[in-house]
């Protein structure tokens, strides 16, 4: 891989192909066809990234162009059935040699690992006539921005004098904690992800008004059973219990062997 500051290489994943246009977690709305639970899908995260080598005929030419193509990311993070689409020849084997060494942790439906087609875009430019890197993988905005998805979407209004804390601030104040079941079911498919829940802390530090906000499907009676065990420290302003409302943040994987 060349060094940082050889080229300029702007990457986009643009969408999915693979039939998978449900959003992040949603809940369906009251009336809904069929009224079917929203499927989600947590998105891959590009965790190793391989520049591409900006190709020295083009670059002594000056010669700036973007490589398109099809990709599938596996349910073990690799990219493979790479398929450029289009580009300047002079650049199309430098990108897809490039892409075909990046890993990701994997697309996540339900919280079983998905192979998951998407395009991808290789741009190829120079700043200034000189060769640079540059730029991150964006994802689209259907895969992160769904109205489910947790710190994309604004969570509803508190009730009325009921003040929100930090899950954070939240944390070091709890007292009781029972741990959540893991679905026997989901062993054999490997099935991880995280459940986000907002919950009310009663003023006695019990937890009432438990709503799953985001997460697997096979995953959210666990969560939800189990933080209504848990118990806090009241939370106090100048002398006083109050009722307050806090996210809690679940993460499920297989237990160890």
């Amino acid at each position: 891989m060349k060094a940082i500051g050889l080229l300029c290489v702007a990457v986009c994943l643009l969408g999915v192909t693979s039939g998978l246009s449900t959003t992040l977690g949603q809940e369906p709305s009251p009336g809904a066809a069929a009224a079917k639970p929203a499927v989600y899908i947590a998105p891959g995260r590009l965790i190793k990234r391989v520049d591409p080598v900006y190709p020295s005929g083009a670059k002594t030419k000056y010669v700036q162009g973007t490589v398109a193509m099809t990709a599938t990311i596996a349910a073990d993070g690799t990219v493979k059935d790479i398929k450029v689409t289009s580009g300047n020849v002079l650049f199309t084997k430098a990108a897809a040699d490039a892409v075909a060494q990046w890993r990701f942790e994997p697309y996540r439906v339900e919280g079983v690992a998905t192979d998951v087609s998407r395009s991808i875009e290789v741009n190829f430019a120079l700043a200034s006539g000189v060769p640079q890197i540059s730029g991150d993988v964006v994802e689209p905005n259907s895969m992160t921005q769904g109205p489910g998805a947790v710190g994309r979407a604004p969570l509803p209004p508190p009730p009325a004098g009921v003040l929100r804390i930090s899950g954070r601030v939240m944390a070091t104040m709890l007292d009781k904690k029972v741990n959540p079941v893991y679905p026997p079911d989901s062993i054999a498919v490997d099935a991880q992800g995280a459940v986000v829940l907002l919950a009310t802390i009663k003023k006695s530090g019990e937890v009432s008004d438990v709503q799953v906000l985001s997460g697997p499907q096979r995953f959210r009676d666990a969560a939800m059973d189990a933080v209504k065990q848990w118990h806090y420290q009241p939370y106090v302003i100048e002398g006083q219990a109050v009722d307050v409302q806090t996210t809690i943040k679940l993460e499920f994987a297989p237990p160890a062997h």
